[in-house]
């Protein structure tokens, strides 16, 4: 199945602090069918569920302290509101240290899962680059966590020196969503716009395609040129490659 085609808004970070809702009406212009949050630069919920819905915009996931057992009523109160059921979190480098500390961490994130479960939400965990730089590190966190849903990065899985390919075929009934970004594949220097860098990015796609994946969902966390231009630009890639639909599809 195809994947529907969202924006993590972290990318348009800058420009969301300045004007949130002309953000939200540009995304939907690009011609993106969701977003992904990570904040609200101020707004309510109720103030954003309504820029959406004229927009025409879906809600797909958010990025949040989804693991603080003190934060779980605020994000399942502001999906609701939102029309998502999917929150996102992540972990720190340190927390990968040694075995011991992942099972500590994987036990925290298996006291909130089932708060979650009960209203109806999924957990996802978001990896970046140290999840998959040496082996057995990300995959046992998903092994003590069984109803955590991983959210791929595909980038940073390459970065880290993994298929992601290989992950997303292995987890294909756990996965919802997955992060498509692109670039150098390493901490150094920018990302680029999809389709630019070294990430064989139609490969992920295709692999998730034929999985429980909806969405895939751009994000850069960094560009050489301006954020924007290339937000737009791997829309065009995306769905003049057939890798994804945008509005209207």
């Amino acid at each position: 199945m195809k994947l529907s085609l969202a924006l993590q808004l972290y990318s348009l970070r800058e420009m969301g602090k300045n004007n949130f809702p002309a953000t939200l009406k540009e995304v939907a212009r690009i011609g993106y069918q969701g977003v992904e949050f990570a904040g609200f630069h101020g707004h309510t919920p109720g103030e954003i569920r309504k820029l959406l819905d004229e927009f025409g915009l879906e809600a797909c996931s958010a990025h949040c302290a989804a693991f603080d057992p003190q934060s779980v009523a605020q994000n399942i109160a502001e999906g609701k509101i939102l029309g998502y059921s999917h929150v996102i979190g992540g972990l720190a480098p340190e927390a990968f240290s040694s075995e011991k500390v992942i099972r500590a961490h994987a036990d925290k994130i298996n006291a909130v899962v089932g708060r979650y479960e009960d209203a109806g939400f999924t957990v996802c965990y978001h990896n970046h680059e140290y999840e998959y730089d040496a082996p057995h590190k990300g995959d046992l966190l998903l092994e003590l966590c069984p109803k955590l849903q991983p959210q791929f990065d595909i980038y940073w899985m390459v970065t880290g020196g993994t298929d992601p390919v290989e992950y997303i075929k292995k987890y294909a009934n756990r996965i919802s969503n997955i992060h498509i970004k692109d670039g150098p594949c390493n901490r150094t220097n920018p990302q680029t716009a999809v389709g630019k860098g070294k990430v064989d990015v139609a490969a992920a796609v295709k692999a998730a395609e034929k999985t429980s994946a909806k969405w895939g969902i751009v994000e850069l966390d960094c560009s050489e040129g301006d954020m924007l231009t290339a937000v737009r630009e791997s829309f065009i890639y995306l769905t003049d490659h057939h890798l994804g639909l945008g509005r209207g599809s």
